[in-house]
């Protein structure tokens, strides 16, 4: 069963009536009313300068428990607006505090990155360090190797002239 939301129309229309003024009413729909979604016709000035107060029903009056419906509805459906109003501002500040947690993770893995860089350099110079200390303790074994050794050789000689 497919519901339809035009008008079916007769094969001779109502006229449009005029109002007060001898200008034609368009067809309004009155939402704060008693009829919520009843349509009528109300003057063009409606409004304006002109202070015409024409109205006429275009809608036959629905039963009371359709203008309940229809009250329920509207109700609902002002919740869910204020719902999806709540729900867009909670989403906007969620989506700010995760532009400044994201901006707070850039800033701290540059500090990282500079301090491991740092830190790298650092140990390269504690190993180059350590390099040029073993160097000098082999000099240094070696250079007092040869003084004993020249001392022994001297000592060896002495004790061979005697």
């Amino acid at each position: 069963m497919q519901g339809s939301s035009s008008i079916s129309s007769s094969s001779v229309e109502a006229p449009t009536p005029h109002c007060h003024y001898g200008v034609r009413s368009p067809i309004r729909t009155a939402w704060k009313c008693d009829y919520p979604g009843r349509r009528f016709y109300g003057c063009s000035g409606y409004g304006t300068s002109m202070k015409c107060s024409f109205f006429q029903w275009y809608d036959p009056a629905p039963p009371a428990r359709y203008a309940d419906v229809i009250r329920r509805l509207l109700e609902t459906n002002e919740g869910i607006r204020s719902e999806n109003t709540k729900l867009k501002k909670t989403r906007q500040e969620l989506l700010d505090e995760m532009r400044r947690l994201q901006q707070s993770v850039h800033e701290t893995t540059a500090e990282l990155e500079g301090a491991v860089a740092a830190s790298m350099a650092m140990e390269d110079n504690m190993l180059a360090s350590v390099a040029t200390t073993r160097r000098r303790g082999v000099v240094i074994i070696v250079l007092i190797s040869v003084i004993v050794f020249v001392d022994l050789i001297a000592l060896a000689m002495c004790f061979q002239s005697n």
